[in-house]
C-alpha cells in the first residue's frame, strides 16, 4: 500500500523503538508540518495503515515512536488506557454540570495579593 507524501514523511520522522521517543513539535520541526498535520498524519498511520504508533505521555523521556516489542505496545496501550479513563469522566462531570447554578455553587473567595507580591490562598 502506497502512503501519500505527507504520511511518508511523517512515518520516516518517527522513531522506531522506544530508546528516543520524538515530540510531535520535534515531528513536525522535521517535516515542516503542522502540529495538528502531525498528529492527523500519526492518526492515519495507525488507524489506516496499521503502524504500531505509540506515545510515552510520562517520565523523562516523553514522546511517540513505532513499538517493536509486546513491552513498548502495551506501555503504549497503558497510556491511552489512561486518557479515556480521564477523558470519561471529564465527560461525565460536563455532562452533569449544572449549566444555570455552576458559579453559585463555587462560593470562592478572592483574597488580595499581598505586600511582597505573593497572592494570598482562594477559598
Amino acid at each position: 500500500m502506497k502512503l501519500p507524501m505527507i504520511e511518508q514523511s511523517v512515518l520516516n520522522a518517527i522513531p522506531v523503538g522506544g530508546e528516543s521517543p520524538a515530540s510531535t513539535e520535534d515531528i513536525g520541526r522535521l517535516t515542516g508540518l503542522t502540529i495538528r498535520a502531525v498528529r492527523e498524519s500519526m492518526s492515519n498511520l495507525v488507524n489506516v495503515y496499521g503502524v504500531p504508533i505509540v506515545a510515552l505521555r510520562s517520565g523523562q523521556h516523553k514522546g511517540v515512536f513505532i513499538a517493536t516489542t509486546e513491552e513498548e505496545r502495551q506501555i503504549g496501550i497503558t497510556g491511552y488506557e489512561h486518557q479515556i479513563n480521564s477523558m470519561s469522566i471529564r465527560l461525565t462531570a460536563i455532562q452533569s454540570a449544572d449549566l444555570i447554578n455552576w458559579k453559585a455553587n463555587l462560593k470562592l473567595t478572592i483574597t488580595p495579593v499581598d505586600g511582597d507580591g505573593g497572592a494570598e490562598s482562594v477559598s
